[in-house]
């Protein structure tokens, strides 16, 4: 079987130049490994597996399944391939991924820089690691245009603000939106907020 490099680039809707600049490799280097020219070290390969969220048994061809295993923790090294996605901290929740500044962002709105980071840190929340949704992965920006109804998390410093704001939204073109009015915009998508998917999807 084929190696999954440019299938999973694309699945993704990442342009080499994009892929290559989140891995921290050159543009030929990408075009190389997708080309099966050359390899990628096995850091490299955690890395795309990482950005692209599938599986390394994928990306080599050994499997079809895509999903990576949710209980495996990120080495630190590998963050910057998850710049601009949230992942879920053993110690601290949901944070979302800064690689340009290497620090990371809690829903509060206050930072800290990767090397503070301290405890494990998975793609996804652990079963029961939260007594109420969200309870999953949150979605991508394309994820949350495909869906009617999703939960959204608000990203503030004011905990009243989040509690108020959290909830049910119905998805509209270029916001989403409760049954109270309040609307979030999908361009302050995974800076203002966050989206799940409810539980019985």
């Amino acid at each position: 079987m084929p190696k999954q490099f440019k299938t999973a680039r694309q699945i993704n809707k990442l342009k080499v130049i994009e892929a290559a600049e989140k891995l921290g490799v050159s543009q030929p280097t990408l075009s190389a490994w997708e080309g099966e020219r050359k390899s990628p070290s096995i850091d490299s390969l955690e890395n795309i597996a990482n950005l692209y969220g599938v599986t390394t048994d994928f990306l080599l061809g050994r499997s079809e399944t895509q999903t990576p295993d949710s209980k495996k923790s990120i080495p630190l090294q590998a963050l910057p391939a998850f710049h601009g996605r949230p992942v879920w901290s053993a110690k601290y929740g949901w944070l979302l991924v800064n690689a340009v500044d290497r620090f990371m962002t809690f829903p509060d709105g206050h930072t800290m820089p990767f090397a503070d980071v301290a405890g494990e840190i998975f793609v996804s929340s652990p079963p029961s690691s939260e007594a109420a949704p969200p309870d999953e992965p949150p979605l991508s920006r394309s994820e949350v245009k495909r869906q009617k109804e999703i939960w959204v998390e608000p990203i503030s410093p004011d905990s009243d603000l989040r509690k108020e704001l959290q909830g049910w939204y119905q998805v509209k073109d270029r916001f989403v939106q409760n049954e109270y009015g309040n609307r979030f915009y999908l361009d302050t998508y995974g800076s203002k907020w966050l989206a799940f998917l409810s539980e019985n999807e």
